[in-house]
């Protein structure tokens, strides 16, 4: 299962039901740092209202492990440098669910980075929605955050082309304005 998200590039973390660190995929590894740790088994976060926000989360995990039903939990880990990292654990009783491979554990926790830069695969976007490779580009661009005068200088066309190539894209997609594409090409991260 970890594995698996590591393949569609999410970060991943097993815990147990006593909150003990039991994998961690290689994307989640590569999260670790200053801020957020494994330290003795045990997810460690180095601002002090971010451990508590964490502690908290193990302690919920480990109250509801075991326990018909599934549940998902949500806490924020704050790094000191950059954006936070959102932790979000779904906590299920694995044995009953199916998985007697699992039967010790207590949560999933999936992180995301909030620094990552969405990327949207332009052949994808190409493919679903029947646009030019010069359509898709922008498409995609949009989503990393750009904004339409940066991506006509990063394309090398001018603003007009640009818009031209928006307005193209809109139609295709469906979709009436920048925020309402972004929303709809981010689906398919």
């Amino acid at each position: 299962m970890i594995g698996t998200l590591d393949l569609l590039g999410r970060p991943a973390i097993l815990i147990d039901q006593n909150g003990f660190v039991a994998a961690v995929n290689d994307n989640a590894s590569k999260l670790f740092d200053d801020d957020l740790s494994v330290k003795g088994r045990r997810l460690f976060a180095a601002d002090a209202q971010s451990r508590l926000r964490l502690d908290r989360l193990i302690t919920q995990v480990r109250f509801l492990s075991g326990k018909p039903g599934r549940s998902t939990l949500q806490t924020v880990v704050t790094r000191s440098q950059r954006r936070p990292i959102v932790i979000d654990a779904i906590v299920q009783d694995w044995e009953s669910a199916g998985d007697p491979l699992l039967p010790d554990m207590g949560a999933l926790l999936i992180l995301t980075d909030l620094n990552e830069i969405p990327r949207v695969s332009q052949s994808s976007v190409m493919e679903i929605f029947g646009l030019t490779p010069a359509q898709a580009r922008l498409g995609s661009l949009l989503v990393e955050g750009k904004s339409l005068e940066e991506i006509a200088f990063y394309m090398n066309i001018s603003s007009g082309t640009a818009r031209n190539h928006l307005k193209a894209v809109f139609l295709r997609t469906g979709t009436r304005r920048q925020a309402e594409l972004v929303s709809l090409l981010s689906r398919l991260l």
